[in-house]
């Protein structure tokens, strides 16, 4: 794995530099990087992810203790205890509209660093598609080009016993949704979560930006015709080449009525 170099942090702010470090770490504990009970970097990897002091890394630390986001123990290591954040209702949104913007997005780009391979699933992705403890997964993760300019990272993990082989050329023009269907998945639902986060250091060698880089996040779990989870999708975005439109417009209920219906669209600009 690459280093970060010492710079990486982001110049010309007011923010303390420990400040920076911790509001990082932070926003990777509520985005799932780090996920509860997962274990955190040593205070010496954290120095040299960030480029900064141990006193800064450990002041950084102290605070996310406070927020009770860490705890610490002796002789093991610090570990996630959890984030506290509640998470709003979800909407509803048109599958075949999320269909078309991903095959869009698919096509507006090239890919490059595709690895196929199996891996034990984590606690998290064993969670997302409903597997026991320790399952194998089929891992597909790839780095998205536009205009010459690395501008997203997207990780699918698929369960081992779909036994469905995916190709280099199909990734090239279609999503994974759309190349699920045409293998025979009848996809009926996802659900989607879109947030910001900020790049942690395997986002940061990818996308060749700085540790602590504003990014989109972009999470999706697929549900097939027997609502079992088949597809979970992971993708983070440079904040400045990614969009997500949503066009409202008002449509007769049936009933007299009148009700606001939502219109989606994600792009790469």
């Amino acid at each position: 794995m690459n280093k970060v170099p010492s710079e990486s942090l982001a110049d010309g702010t007011k923010l303390p530099r420990y400040y920076q470090v911790y509001l990082t770490i932070r926003d990777w504990i509520y985005n799932g990087n780090y996920s509860r009970g997962a274990q955190l970097p040593t205070e010496t990897e954290l120095c040299d992810t960030f480029g900064v002091s141990r006193i800064t890394v450990r002041k950084a630390v102290d605070h996310l203790a406070d927020d009770k986001l860490i705890s610490r123990e002796q002789g093991r290591g610090t570990f996630v205890t959890g984030a506290s954040s509640a998470s709003p209702p979800p909407l509803t949104g048109d599958m075949d509209q999320l269909l078309k913007r991903l095959d869009a997005m698919a096509k507006r780009s090239e890919i490059k660093e595709l690895q196929f391979e199996t891996v034990l699933a984590d606690d998290e992705t064993c969670a997302d598609l409903n597997l026991a403890a320790g399952a194998l997964v089929q891992r597909i993760s790839l780095v998205r080009i536009l205009r010459g300019r690395r501008v997203g990272r997207s990780i699918s993990y698929l369960p081992i016993d779909l036994n469905i082989e995916i190709k280099a050329e199909e990734l090239a023009s279609l999503s994974m949704f759309s190349i699920l269907e045409k293998k025979g998945i009848d996809i009926v639902s996802a659900d989607q979560l879109i947030g910001a986060t900020l790049a942690d250091l395997q986002d940061a060698t990818a996308l060749e930006c700085a540790v602590g880089t504003p990014l989109v996040r972009n999470r999706l779990v697929v549900f097939d015709a027997a609502y079992r989870p088949v597809e979970k999708h992971v993708a983070t975005y440079l904040a400045d080449f990614y969009q997500h439109r949503i066009h409202l417009v008002r449509r007769p209920d049936g009933v007299g009525k009148f009700r606001w219906a939502q219109e989606e669209a994600d792009d790469l600009s």
